[in-house]
């Protein structure tokens, strides 16, 4: 590694703090005092050392990132069950995640080192903060003040035995594409249509792959199953997925719509479709795009550009 790549490593390493204030201890740190006091107790006093150790000087990225408190209503009880299906995983995970703290942080120097080489605008010191959550692994976000923010949940990715190289980089996109194009929460947005979020996981996973080349379809798209759905069943999917292209992301009397197409369940949500089939789709859309536009073009269209040219894709695509 070149001297200037390896400053550039230290310097990203050290970008790598938690958001919500220079205060905050790291999280292993953290996690080692949370631990400590919370091993083998019941779950209240398990909870009130986690208030105290992990969230209070993380308030911003917990309230608004991890927890959604102004979106959910339901945040309180969700969190709560979250919690304590987490905290019955830590005696088996407790001990290995400082190595995997220190393993995110690597992953997302030597990623962003790589991803400036595709993006040229993107941030140098992205906004990105590690911190512990049982309810994702890695999720781009808006702080209270409007910042778009990513955070890589240590506990979570871990447990998943997440491969590092193909989650960096798609979740990078993410945050880039929020800042860059003003395509923020993964394209899950109030009022958008379905297509939007169909375009930017398609784009983020197409990313990935650009960044971390030699791996399958199924690797890239975090599911065996996805990576082998047969390339003739294309135009019936599309033709499905049109069928719902005009629902919205978020609609509270109908979130089956967008379940059908981005949720993993153990249940499958359509016959003969595996779950999360809307990734594999936006992955076919995304490559079908780039037979026309680069993919600078791409990452730069506005929301509605992109609803445009997705609609126009998969009418093409189903034809």
């Amino acid at each position: 590694m070149s001297s200037s790549k390896a400053l550039c490593l230290v310097l990203l390493l050290a970008s790598i703090a938690p958001t919500s204030g220079a205060e905050a201890p790291s999280i292993t740190t953290s996690f080692n005092e949370f631990w400590t006091a919370a091993k083998g107790q019941p779950f209240l006093q398990q909870e009130h050392a986690w208030n105290r150790t992990i969230e209070a000087t993380r308030r911003d990225i917990y309230d608004s990132v991890v927890w959604e408190k102004q979106q959910d209503p339901y945040w309180q009880a969700r969190r709560q069950i979250w919690l304590k299906a987490r905290f019955a995983k830590y005696p088996a995970l407790a001990a290995d995640i400082p190595a995997e703290v220190h393993a995110v942080q690597d992953a997302v120097a030597k990623q962003s080192v790589r991803f400036k080489m595709l993006f040229p605008d993107a941030d140098t010191h992205p906004p990105i903060t590690i911190l512990l959550a049982p309810n994702f692994d890695a999720k781009s976000g808006v702080l209270s003040s409007g910042k778009p923010v990513l955070a890589f949940a240590a506990d979570s990715l871990l447990l998943e035995h997440a491969q590092l190289d193909i989650v960096v980089p798609h979740e990078l996109f993410h945050l880039y594409h929020a800042q860059h194009a003003g395509i923020r929460n993964d394209g899950v947005m109030p009022d958008a249509p379905l297509t939007l979020p169909l375009f930017e996981e398609g784009l983020a996973t197409y990313v990935s792959g650009e960044l971390a080349p030699g791996h399958t379809d199924g690797e890239l798209l975090l599911e065996d199953e996805l990576g082998a759905i047969p390339a003739n069943k294309l135009p019936d999917i599309a033709r499905r997925f049109l069928a719902d292209a005009r629902s919205k992301a978020i609609d509270a009397e109908h979130p089956e719509i967008f379940k059908r197409w981005f949720n993993a369940a153990p249940k499958p949500y359509q016959q003969g479709l595996p779950n999360r089939s809307g990734y594999w789709l936006g992955l076919q859309v995304i490559r079908y795009l780039r037979r026309t536009y680069t993919l600078a073009q791409m990452a730069a269209w506005s929301p509605a550009q992109a609803e445009a040219q997705v609609m126009a894709a998969l009418q093409q695509i189903s034809a």
